[in-house]
C-alpha cells in the first residue's frame, strides 16, 4: 500500500504513560469500574459493557470478570492490537440503556525478571514461551530488524588529523538525486557538519558508503556519554543511534486490519525500536492514539447522544502461570471519557487524565454486591426445560 511516513517539521509528542504504582488486578479493577458507573448515576441492570481487546486467550479472564460484574457478556468493540472498531458504536449503544467501553492493548510481564513482551502458552506442550501480543510484535518486527541492521552498518571513527567522522551505508542516505524510497533514513542534518553554503558533502566515498565529518554538537553529545572515539575504521554506532537521528520512509507492510495498528505506530517507530521494551512502548502509544481517535468519533457522532457513557482506556498486563500462582491480568488506567444522559458536570467535560482517573477508581469499593453468580446461572441453564425448536411452517 503506497502510504509512507515522512519526517515532519511539526512534531507530535505523547504524554508520559506511567505504570509504577498504577497497575490494578482485574479482579479488583472491574468491581471498582462497576461501582464507578453506579456512582455516576448509571442504572443497575441496564449497563451494557463493551471491550476493545485483542482476541488472545490471555484476555479471557478480563472478559469473564466484565461478564460477572456487569451481568452480561460484553459487546465486542475491538480489532487486532487493541484497535477500537468505531463503526460499532451504534450497535453497542442499541444493546443497553447505559454504555461502558473498556479499551486496552496488552503486553506480557515476567514479575521475576521485570521483562515485558512474552507469555507462556499453557495449552502448548512443554514450556512454550511466545510473544504476548502477536499483532503488535508482527507490526513492529520489520522496523526493529531494520534498526538493528543500521546499528551495525553505521560507523563512528576518528582520522589521523583528529577529525570525528561517521561512515554511512548508502541505502540510509537521502540523496537529492536518489532519495531513500523504502527503509530507514538517517537524519544527517542532525549529525553532519554542513559546509558554508549549507550543503552536506562527504569527505570521502567508497563503493557502498559515504564518510562525513560530524558536527560539534553531535560530537559533544556522544562524548557526554563517555564514548571514546576509535581510529581506523572505528566501530559500529550501536546504541548511539538514538531515535532523533533517523526516521522511516516505508510503504505499510500490513494489508489486513493490522494496517490500522501500523498506521498508529509508524510516526513513533523510532522511539519504539530504540526502546528497552519495544512491545510495551508500542502498546502505550497505540492506547493513547486510539483513545484520542475514539473520543473524537464519540463526540462527532450521534450514537451515544442522550446516553450515559463511560469510555476507559488503559494497558492490560498479562502475567503467566508461575509456581503455584494462576495466570492473571492487571489493568493500568490511562484516560477516560465520561458523559451523562441528563447533564455532564463540568469536571467531566474534558477527559480524565491518568492520575485523576486512577484516584477516582481507587475511591470505589472493591466489592460489588450486584455481581452475577456465573456458576448459578450456568446451573439454571442446565436445568431449564428443553424447548422444541423447529423450522417455520
Amino acid at each position: 500500500m503506497n502510504i509512507s511516513y515522512e519526517k515532519s517539521r511539526i512534531i507530535r509528542t505523547l504524554a508520559p504513560f506511567k505504570i509504577d504504582g498504577l497497575a490494578i488486578p482485574y479482579a479488583e479493577f472491574v468491581p471498582k469500574l462497576y461501582n464507578l458507573c453506579i456512582t455516576l448515576g448509571f442504572r443497575k441492570g441496564l449497563i451494557m459493557p463493551s471491550r476493545a481487546f485483542c482476541s488472545d486467550e490471555n484476555q479471557g479472564w478480563p472478559i469473564i470478570l466484565l461478564t460477572k460484574h456487569f451481568g452480561t457478556f460484553p459487546f465486542n468493540h475491538g480489532r487486532v492490537g487493541g484497535i477500537v472498531a468505531t463503526d460499532r458504536h451504534g450497535p453497542h449503544a442499541h444493546h443497553g440503556e447505559d454504555s461502558v467501553i473498556v479499551q486496552a492493548s496488552h503486553v506480557g510481564y515476567d514479575p521475576e525478571t521485570g521483562a515485558y513482551g512474552t507469555c507462556t502458552r499453557p495449552k502448548m506442550l512443554g514450556t512454550c514461551v511466545s510473544v504476548s501480543c502477536g499483532k503488535i510484535t508482527h507490526v513492529i518486527t520489520p522496523y526493529v530488524e531494520q534498526y538493528q541492521f543500521a546499528r551495525g552498518r553505521i560507523f563512528l571513527h576518528r582520522d589521523a588529523r583528529g577529525n570525528h567522522l561517521i561512515t554511512v551505508k548508502n541505502s540510509f542516505i537521502d540523496f537529492d538525486t536518489r532519495p531513500v524510497k523504502n527503509g530507514l533514513v538517517l537524519n544527517l542534518e542532525s549529525i553532519v557538519k554542513a559546509t558554508s553554503d549549507g550543503k552536506i558533502r562527504p569527505v570521502s566515498a567508497i563503493s557502498t558508503s559515504h564518510t562525513y565529518e560530524v558536527s560539534e554538537e553531535f560530537r559533544k553529545g556522544i562524548d557526554a556519554t563517555g564514548y571514546v572515539w576509535k581510529g581506523g575504521e572505528g566501530e559500529p554506532i550501536g546504541k548511539h543511534l538514538t531515535s532523533e537521528l533517523f526516521y522511516f520512509r516505508e510503504d505499510f507492510h500490513e494489508t489486513d486490519e493490522s494496517i490500522l495498528l501500523e498506521r498508529n505506530l509508524i510516526q513513533f517507530m523510532p522511539t519504539i525500536v530504540t526502546s528497552r521494551n519495544p512491545p510495551l512502548r508500542a502498546a502505550k502509544i497505540n492506547i493513547q492514539l486510539e483513545f484520542a481517535r475514539t473520543v473524537e468519533t464519540i463526540r462527532r457522532g450521534a450514537e451515544y447522544a442522550g446516553k450515559n457513557l463511560l469510555y476507559i482506556a488503559g494497558l492490560n498486563i498479562d502475567i503467566s502461570e508461575h509456581k503455584d500462582y494462576p495466570a492473571t491480568t492487571y489493568f493500568v488506567p490511562w484516560a477516560a471519557h465520561i458523559q451523562l444522559k441528563d447533564s455532564t458536570p463540568a469536571e467531566y467535560v474534558h477527559p480524565l487524565e491518568q492520575d485523576r482517573l486512577f484516584e477516582l477508581l481507587m475511591e470505589q469499593d472493591s466489592e460489588n454486591p450486584e455481581q452475577a453468580d456465573l456458576k448459578e446461572q450456568i446451573g439454571k441453564m442446565l436445568k431449564a426445560p428443553r424447548f422444541d425448536i423447529h423450522s417455520p411452517k
